[in-house]
């Protein structure tokens, strides 16, 4: 039996997603000619995808477009954990995480402003990254 679930996300770049999951160390896969992915889950059932990740494991995590613009993590939620150690709740914290992070990086650089710091990525107190901006004017 098959149980894959949706999260919810606002995501909605997909070019900055993949950068994101890229820096945290994914591999990620498309289809051919603008086609959808499977995403791998129990006993060999699948689900659609836009694009996905691969796990050490035979069980991937998909990222689906919907209706409203955003984009959602695909997966067999209730069996990744136990055979990858891939927690959905911590998977996504670290990606949203990382998806700030990068989105913040793309429109300083749209608006003509470079990073003076970034505090090496190292996360403060409240589980926040550093980053400090300056436009040269």
């Amino acid at each position: 039996m098959s149980h894959f679930s949706e999260v919810k996300t606002k995501i909605k770049d997909r070019e900055i997603l993949k950068k994101a999951l890229k820096n945290l160390g994914h591999e990620i896969v498309e289809g051919v000619n603008s086609a959808g992915v499977e995403v791998r889950g129990y006993f060999g059932s699948t689900q659609e995808a836009d694009f996905k990740i691969l796990t050490s494991t035979h069980y991937d995590i998909g990222f689906k477009e919907n209706h409203e613009g955003c984009y959602e993590l695909v997966g067999d939620w209730e069996l990744l954990p136990k055979v990858s150690g891939i927690n959905q709740e911590e998977f996504s914290k670290s990606l949203k995480r990382e998806y700030a992070h990068q989105m913040i990086r793309s429109v300083a650089d749209q608006l003509g402003y470079t990073v003076e710091y970034e505090g090496n990525k190292v996360e403060n107190e409240n589980g926040e990254i550093e980053i400090t901006v300056k436009q040269w004017g």
